[in-house]
């Protein structure tokens, strides 16, 4: 076995000589070229990296500059909100207010109305009544009156012609009163 493992630890050094001898030979024929890919792959990662970084900064410039946007557009929106709110409060207090005054004012003068009623009412009667008064003895005095023309007229036994008379008489003294 110590021969095999001989023979496996010389080939392995051949091996590693002929690696080593394409290498060199690489490097020789390549070696410009492969430093120059290198240096060319280096920079594009490099520049790959600084546009990556410019535009990482570039969009968190614009999402802060549109957080700060939409933050000042809500606050206002909020402001104008609470405008409109306050400004529907108030209209509706003013509503109500008027509502109030308006219910008062019907109040007040349906109370003025019923005691205007009420007094119109009473002076109608009071001035019925006073008519009624007058009336009756308006009445009770054209009936006394009447009373002694039939009185006269039976005393005195006039002729028809002379009744006639003082009735006429008697119905325009009853008209001019």
């Amino acid at each position: 076995m110590s021969k095999k493992s001989n023979e496996s630890g010389q080939e392995s050094k051949q091996e590693n000589t002929q690696l080593s001898e394409m290498e060199q030979l690489r490097q020789l024929v390549f070696g410009d070229a492969k430093h120059a890919l290198e240096t060319q792959i280096t920079q594009v990662h490099t520049d790959l990296s600084q546009a990556i970084e410019a535009l990482r900064e570039f969009q968190l410039k614009q999402y802060e500059e549109l957080n700060e946007s939409m933050t000042a557009k809500f606050a206002e929106m909020e402001t104008k909100l609470d405008s409109i709110d306050a400004h529907h409060e108030d209209n509706h207090s003013a509503q109500v207010k008027s509502a109030e005054s308006l219910q008062s004012q019907i109040e007040m003068t349906e109370s003025a109305g019923k005691d205007d009623a009420d007094a119109l009412n009473d002076r109608i009667s009071k001035e019925i009544a006073q008519i009624n008064v007058v009336f009756e003895a308006k009445y009770a005095e054209a009936m006394k009156k009447l009373e002694q023309v039939t009185h006269e007229l039976t005393d005195s036994k006039t002729d028809r012609k002379t009744l006639a008379r003082l009735l006429a008489t008697m119905a325009t003294n009853l008209e001019t009163d």
